[in-house]
């Protein structure tokens, strides 16, 4: 069983280092981690230290330091999602995570239920937390990043691809773009032609998964799997 992973701002460079805070809490009350056992440490941006713990508590856990590796980021593969209804928008963040995205936009669009206008920081900040939990679940060794609010027609960067129920290109046909690539998942009512037509003007590509309609919160995770899986085939 992989050892479980916990978040630090920083990783020490010397042989020990101690978790503090709501960090030390979670292992200690809730995983019942005890000295001798295995842990993982990382600053959510590469670096992941093997460590050994050396004592535990509910305010610090003290480790010993066996290894350290630097792990290189992944292709950046930005999400940008349609805002969920309710609990729904955790649900797509979370698995977003674990699929491998390195960021999400959470979007307004013009079809969205949710509206966070006049409380971004209070619902930004909750898929943040959301994201920390899931990467420390999946063992990231790279937090992924929750951008700013996005109003109107979102921003793309890299390879932008559309996912639209009524494209007739497929996701699992195309070639793989270099560099990065942007996703974009509409609302559970779908993107306006609006929408769309300003993204295709913009260099977007238009794909489906399927004939089967998914919803807002499992389709961009469903597109990532594929991406990292196509990456890990191609050695890319």
């Amino acid at each position: 069983m992989t050892a479980p992973l916990f978040y630090v701002d920083e990783v020490a460079t010397h042989a020990t280092m101690s978790i503090r805070g709501e960090e030390a809490k979670h292992a200690s009350a809730a995983m019942r981690i005890a000295p001798g056992e295995p842990v993982l440490v990382g600053d959510g941006k590469g670096t992941v230290a093997r460590c050994t713990v050396t004592s535990a508590n509910r305010t610090q856990i003290d480790v010993r330091i066996d290894d350290v590796d630097e792990v290189p980021a992944a292709r950046e593969v930005v999400v940008v999602q349609a805002i969920p209804k309710g609990e729904r928008g955790d649900l797509a963040v979370e698995l977003l995570t674990e699929a491998g995205a390195t960021a999400v936009v959470p979007w307004q669009s013009a079809r969205t239920v949710s509206d966070w206008r006049g409380k971004e920081t209070a619902k930004r900040q909750r898929w943040q937390r959301v994201a920390r939990a899931a990467a420390k679940q999946s063992r990231r060794a790279w937090l992924p990043q929750i951008h700013d609010h996005a109003v109107g027609v979102p921003p793309v960067r890299g390879a932008a691809l559309i996912l639209h129920e009524d494209a007739t290109d497929s996701l699992f046909d195309i070639d793989l773009p270099a560099g990065p690539i942007t996703l974009v998942v509409g609302p559970e009512g779908g993107l306006t032609e609006d929408e769309v037509a300003s993204l295709l003007a913009r260099g977007a590509h238009a794909v489906r998964m399927g004939p089967e309609i998914m919803r807002t919160s499992t389709a961009g995770a469903a597109a990532c799997v594929w991406i990292r899986g196509l990456e890990m085939r191609l050695g890319s």
